[in-house]
């Protein structure tokens, strides 16, 4: 067994080709062809040995090359030499040592080529069908560009590159998985990047130990040293210019062979109110937008519990018609207000939720018509008083300002904690809540850089306002 280890190296077509079948574990679809080469006065047929996967590679254009070539009236070495030569040209081309290189070769759609003076030359022939680049669903803007990535790995680097076309662009390409070793990129801007994060990067992917990434959320998991957290310490976007943005202000762009989805990192909270399509918009129009986007998530995370403790506990904090209106509002209801949020809160996630997972268009219909008829017929039964449709409603539409999805799921979760608190203790629940979840996210980091921050109030004009473009520095995390 030793003899066909995948790490010796090539020497000879028979003890190769058995070396690959036992690591490939003789699967059917991996296709062994044998190429004869016409030599003049031969008393000994040779031949090239191709080897490809048929389900994933496509070697037809490679093979109609070989065909043109004129190789009648050449001894055998110049053959192979000739050979050797064009097909160097070929666009996409390794060279391989070792059965290992081959078997990786293989499983990423390359077609192997194996000559008799132990060389091995690996082409690109990736054959698979993948989805054309069109705008995410998830991000969609009304400026800037209107382009998405894909499933395609090259296709995405070829995106970032055409959007910021500059020699200081640097990709770094690494195999993880036990299983399935997928391919990963790491994208930064070098000057703009800290070296020490970078390096950190490095390390911590070099560290997972997984069986198979599928997705480049696999990597967000993996990454982050706060497992106890429901914050998200990463952010993950379908956009080449939000990508390219974050790689100008010394971020890190991690993409993952199948996944359309980049993980940026660092990634701070206040960028959850930040969106791609700021930057195209006039900046005082974006900062409103911003700090728009911030009271939403105030009133996502806390106007449930506000409710809750001044109608339940504190009274003088409304006035007086609101609170007969309230009042009146609530008489046919025979259970405390905590129960009839609770009810209606839950109702909306289950909407929401239902209304992602359906068909789009039977989703839209479902999370809207649901929500009117459920609502409507709630009040009428007196299960529901309209105060409380009004009040959860406009918690859950504030929801959907948040472009971070990861941290939009995150302040809907925990306003059930604070709903739970102000039920029970009222205002003073309600801001011992508040207390923890502010104590929280300051003892929270992103790869070195606080969750908070930044600290300094020119900083954190870039963050939470976008300042105009002739006065913005390179980077959020300059120290």
């Amino acid at each position: 067994m030793k003899a066909y280890l995948p790490g010796r190296m090539i020497s000879n077509k028979e003890g190769d080709i058995r070396s690959i079948k036992e690591v490939m574990q003789n699967t059917v679809d991996l296709i062994i062809k044998n190429i004869p080469l016409s030599e003049k006065n031969s008393k000994k047929p040779h031949f090239i040995t191709v080897l490809y996967l048929s389900n994933l590679a496509d070697p037809t254009p490679i093979f109609d090359k070989l065909l043109q070539l004129k190789l009648e009236n050449n001894t055998h070495y110049a053959i192979e030499e000739n050979v050797i030569e064009e097909m160097l040209k070929i666009k996409n081309t390794t060279q391989v040592k070792t059965v290992g290189d081959v078997v990786d070769q293989l499983i990423y759609g390359a077609t192997v080529f194996l000559f008799s003076n132990q060389i091995g030359i690996s082409i690109d022939s990736l054959d698979i069908e993948t989805r054309s680049i069109k705008e995410p669903d998830n991000e969609v803007t009304v400026k800037g560009p209107h382009d998405g990535f894909t499933e395609s790995l090259q296709n995405n680097i070829g995106l970032i590159r055409f959007h910021l076309p500059t020699p200081k662009l640097k990709i770094d390409y690494l195999h993880l998985g036990k299983v399935s070793k997928q391919k990963i990129a790491i994208v930064s801007v070098t000057d703009c990047v800290d070296p020490q994060i970078l390096a950190q990067v490095h390390q911590k992917i070099k560290n997972i130990q997984l069986d198979a990434v599928l997705d480049s959320h696999y990597l967000s998991e993996s990454l982050t040293d706060y497992r106890q957290t429901i914050f998200p310490l990463t952010e993950s976007t379908e956009r080449p210019d939000r990508v390219v943005e974050s790689l100008i202000y010394g971020r890190i762009a991690i993409l993952v062979n199948g996944s359309p989805s980049v993980v940026l990192i660092p990634y701070v909270f206040l960028q959850t109110f930040q969106s791609s399509e700021d930057n195209y918009w006039h900046y005082f129009v974006s900062s409103i937008l911003r700090v728009t986007r911030l009271i939403c998530g105030l009133i996502t995370l806390f106007l449930s519990g506000f409710f809750i403790s001044a109608v339940s506990f504190h009274h003088e904090f409304l006035p007086t018609a609101f609170l007969l209106s309230v009042a009146q509002g609530r008489e046919p209801i025979a259970y405390p207000v905590i129960v009839e949020v609770l009810m209606m809160e839950v109702t909306f996630e289950i909407l929401r939720e239902a209304g992602v997972r359906l068909p789009r268009q039977t989703g839209q219909a479902v999370s809207i018509v649901g929500a009117l008829v459920l609502g409507q017929a709630a009040v009428q039964a007196g299960i529901i008083s309209p105060i409380t449709v009004i009040i959860v409603s406009l918690s859950g539409i504030c929801s959907f300002t948040l472009t971070a999805q990861n941290a939009g799921y995150a302040l809907r979760m925990l306003r059930f904690l604070v709903i739970f608190s102000s039920g029970f203790l009222g205002f003073i629940g309600l801001v011992f809540v508040g207390m923890l979840i502010l104590i929280h996210l300051a003892s929270l980091n992103s790869f070195g850089v606080p969750y908070l921050h930044p600290f300094r109030f020119s900083q954190l004009k870039d963050l939470l306002m976008r300042r105009h473009m002739n006065r913005k520095k390179n980077s959020y995390f300059t120290k």
